[in-house]
């Protein structure tokens, strides 16, 4: 998706009226917020399937194809022509690190040797024998050519890559029915990412804030071991009325005294009861950005991050005036107008605005802005993420209070049951 309009909701002259246009994406420290592609899946799931498809393609890296990468095996491999399935070497030596690039011309180097395929399946005989960056991983790794670059990707079983995300999402100290609430919704949530991926794309999620931080086998701490096995199979469903579906699990790190509604942060998507927001939070208050600011920005600063993000801003020339055009009842902002120089004005989606000017940044939408000379303040904040179902510190604060992951779990996402599905 071009991100140039992606997230716009309107466009207007300085007094005139304009066409709707939208769309969002991106959660918090696990389902933060720089998604732009894969998160907010327009439709709920179709119905669970009776056997579940359990293996996950992990995008490693980010999105941007890598120029090159160090790589090892440290166990025997096969490798396979991916896209044709042909076998090159069904029992590969260990690999020591080496340098993975695209090859002159077509075709992959690893190392010294020559692959003609530019699409390859690395399978080693032991798990966690991948070691890519220094960080080793399950399962097994594709290397692909994309231009000049490879994008790499791990392909493993859904269990198995959950052990590496809860510790990417959860400081060790949280209580172990946090985890495994986070370990029912971090499956739930890759597993819809996963049926909503569909065939045209390589990989269902990405390992960074965009989709969930997945840090591989390093992140294989017991209590992260415990929550994973203690929930196996476990996802969070609604029932339509026909049948029980699974819906997109976002969450963020914290709601600051109460969620939202799905659509305040993605206007188009089909919402779900249990993404209603709504729901009062009293237990993130000791949450580190409950509260935050002040924050200033030059006016120049905030149009070069709006700018290139959407490069057509640049129409207003340097933002002059910001003022919020819609609110939740608990502060947060819906909607922004962008009062330019040049006299023409752009209304944004508020989190667009937000993780525009950066996510970590203004930490919420939950802010109030003033004018100072130059220069943009933004006070009062409230909150970290975007505020959407489950809160991280709020699961936390109830699960030290005494409740267990599904009442946990029940709690944020009004109307879910908690089901095994294998």
């Amino acid at each position: 998706m071009a991100r140039r309009a992606s997230r716009r909701v309107r466009r207007t002259g300085w007094r005139g009226i304009g066409v709707a246009v939208g769309a969002s994406v991106l959660l918090f420290v696990g389902c933060y917020q720089w998604a732009e592609t894969r998160r907010w899946g327009a439709e709920p799931q179709p119905p669970i399937a009776a056997t579940p498809d359990r293996l996950i393609r992990v995008r490693l890296g980010g999105r941007d194809p890598r120029r090159a990468a160090t790589a090892e095996i440290t166990a025997f491999f096969s490798i396979t022509d991916f896209a044709t399935g042909r076998m090159l070497s069904e029992r590969h030596e260990p690999l020591s690190p080496v340098t993975v690039r695209p090859a002159a011309g077509a075709g992959l180097d690893i190392g010294e040797e020559h692959f003609a395929s530019g699409d390859l399946l690395l399978n080693p005989a032991r798990d966690a024998a991948i070691v890519l960056e220094k960080r080793t991983y399950r399962g097994k790794l594709r290397i692909r050519r994309v231009g000049d670059g490879l994008a790499f990707d791990n392909h493993l079983d859904v269990e198995s890559y959950l052990r590496g995300v809860l510790r990417g999402e959860l400081p060790q100290y949280f209580h172990l029915e946090s985890f495994k609430a986070q370990a029912v919704a971090a499956r739930t949530y890759v597993l819809y990412q996963k049926a909503q991926a569909g065939k045209d794309r390589s990989f269902d999620v990405f390992d960074h804030e965009g989709s969930q931080v997945y840090v591989g086998v390093r992140g294989e701490d017991d209590i992260a071991i415990r929550a994973v096995a203690e929930t196996a199979g476990e996802v969070c469903v609604w029932n339509d009325g026909r049948s029980e579906r699974m819906f997109c699990t976002y969450y963020s790190s914290a709601c600051g005294g109460c969620t939202q509604h799905v659509n305040n942060v993605k206007p188009h998507v089909k919402a779900v009861p249990p993404l209603f927001g709504g729901v009062a939070c009293t237990d993130c208050s000791d949450a580190p950005f409950y509260r935050w600011g002040p924050v200033e920005l030059t006016k120049a600063e905030a149009t070069r991050r709006l700018v290139e993000r959407y490069p057509d801003l640049s129409r207003l020339g340097t933002i002059t005036e910001l003022e919020p055009k819609a609110r939740t009842p608990d502060g947060r902002i819906i909607r922004l107008l962008l009062i330019g120089s040049t006299g023409t004005s752009e209304t944004l989606v508020g989190e667009d605005f937000r993780l525009s000017i950066g996510g970590r940044t203004l930490k919420s939408t939950n802010f109030d802005i003033e004018v100072r000379g130059d220069k943009f303040a933004f006070n009062n904040g409230k909150g970290f993420g975007h505020g959407v179902g489950l809160c991280q510190h709020g699961m936390e604060g109830k699960a030290r209070r005494g409740m267990e992951y599904r009442q946990i779990l029940k709690a944020y996402y009004p109307g879910a049951e908690i089901k095994k599905i294998y």
